[in-house]
Parts: C-alpha cells; sequence; structure tokens
C-alpha cells in the first residue's frame, strides 16, 4: 500500500511539537499547566510528559506502527476537547486552531488507519 504524504505530515508535526515543548522547557516558554487547565501541575512537568509521548509517537506514527494510529486518535481526541474547553473560555484564536488542527488528525486518521501494518520488529530491521 502506498503511504500517504498526510500521515507523514502528522507525525512529523507531533516530533515537531515535542521539540518545541523541549526548547520551551528549556527557554522558559508559555505555560502549558494553564493551556492545559492544570495550575496544581508544575509546568515542567507537563512539558516534560507531552514532549516524551509526542517525540516517539511521532516516530512511530510516520513508520506506521500497530496501535500508534490509535494512540495517536486518543490524544487528539483528548487535546481537541481541551481546545474546545479553552476555546469557549478565552475565545482566541489559537485554541481554536489548535480544534480544527485535532478534528483534521482524527478524520486523516481514521480515513488512513489502514496503512498501519508495520510492528516494531519493522523499526528493529532498519
Amino acid at each position: 500500500m502506498k503511504e500517504s504524504k498526510v500521515i507523514t505530515f502528522i507525525g512529523g508535526f507531533y516530533i515537531f511539537g515535542g521539540i518545541i515543548i523541549l526548547l520551551s522547557l528549556i527557554f522558559n516558554g508559555s505555560a502549558l499547566n494553564i493551556a492545559f487547565d492544570l495550575p496544581n501541575v508544575p509546568d515542567y512537568i507537563v512539558k516534560l510528559i507531552v514532549s516524551l509521548i509526542y517525540i516517539p509517537l511521532g516516530y512511530l506514527y510516520i513508520n506506521r506502527i500497530k496501535n500508534s494510529n490509535w494512540v495517536v486518535l486518543v490524544l487528539a481526541i483528548i487535546f481537541g476537547c481541551i481546545s474546545a474547553s479553552l476555546t469557549t473560555k478565552y475565545n482566541t484564536q489559537p485554541f481554536i486552531g489548535n480544534l480544527v488542527y485535532s478534528c483534521f488528525v482524527i478524520v486523516m486518521t481514521f480515513l488512513k488507519r489502514k496503512e498501519f501494518k508495520n510492528g516494531l520488529k519493522t523499526l528493529l530491521k532498519k
């Protein structure tokens, strides 16, 4: 089956986002604990957890590893709900953009789910 570029784009965007979050951890970027509505959790913990999930998940997603599509789907639904909640709370464009992107990821991941046939052994052979 031909690999679609949209899946590569989404996976690359997850890796890019994870790297940006790590850089914001180093250079004191915006507070993600507030963006995720978790004011009682230290910001560095939220950033570290999100980046440690995003980077390897993006790599697995690009390589079309089984079940990585379902993890991305679940994350997109969770972050889409968070963005929808924050959109109604603050009514600002970044949260609307995040909501639209989450919807895009959900739709494309569901439509392209048949591409995810590789196992972890495929990565080890490379």
